[in-house]
């Protein structure tokens, strides 16, 4: 039986390693993760478009804004960490506009195409999966319960809620834990941003867990503070 990640390979192969890319604002998404989308960008629409056409898969990726000006960057030719993903659950709104629920599968290195025949960008993808150092600097069974501890203190209120338990109580290697909990946090996208770079998955474990105190202490310091949900994200 061929696996969910051998299916992945295989489609991006398909296009020859080569999908389009999907900037959105101020919204990581990570492997594992679902995130939903409302499209009104005219480019960005046509990319959704040609995807849903093609049954191709997109790369996200974080829009890149100049902290001095709040311009958007143009991303280069630069090698950039971005998330696999595939549309899962697409609807057209009203003007060409789009509502998405889009999944994130694999990390990847992208490299944008310049002067290619599409109006948007399209990058070639070098797969990124999880790393597991042969000697890892952590107690790797030890450091799960960590981050779910601490986890759910954070969603103390919500804990026995069907969503929160299903996080808590799956029996999933370290990678996939550090993701999907990641992807439900109210985390900052530059600190979701250094999750998603993060292929080691020891170190990525560091991350999360140092995020998860930081948000728990400022809990502590304010327990009126609510936990926001995810929400759309606006492109």
């Amino acid at each position: 039986m061929v696996s969910d990640s051998e299916m992945i390979e295989q489609r991006l192969e398909a296009s020859a390693g080569v999908v389009p890319v999907l900037s959105l604002e101020n919204t990581v998404l990570l492997p594992h993760s679902l995130q939903l989308l409302r499209i009104t960008a005219p480019l960005d629409c046509q990319l959704i478009s040609d995807v849903l056409a093609s049954g191709s898969l997109l790369a996200i990726d974080l829009q890149q804004v100049c902290s001095r000006t709040g311009s958007i960057l143009s991303p280069g030719t630069e090698i950039r960490p971005v998330c696999l993903a595939s549309i899962v659950s697409p609807a057209q709104l009203e003007a060409g506009h789009y509502s998405l629920l889009v999944q994130g599968h694999c990390r990847a290195r992208s490299v944008t195409l310049l002067n290619t025949d599409t109006p948007y960008r399209t990058a070639m993808l070098d797969l990124k999966p999880d790393y597991y150092p042969e000697e890892p600097v952590i107690h790797r069974e030890h450091r799960q319960l960590e981050l779910i501890e601490h986890y759910s203190r954070i969603f103390a209120d919500h804990v026995s809620e069907p969503t929160y338990f299903h996080q808590l109580h799956r029996d999933i290697e370290l990678g996939m834990l550090c993701d999907t909990l990641a992807g439900s946090l109210p985390l900052e996208s530059p600190l979701q941003q250094l999750i998603l770079a993060e292929q080691d998955v020891d170190q990525r474990s560091d991350l999360l867990l140092s995020f998860l105190k930081s948000i728990h202490r400022q809990q502590q310091r304010d327990p009126a503070a609510a936990i926001p949900s995810n929400g759309f994200s606006l492109n």
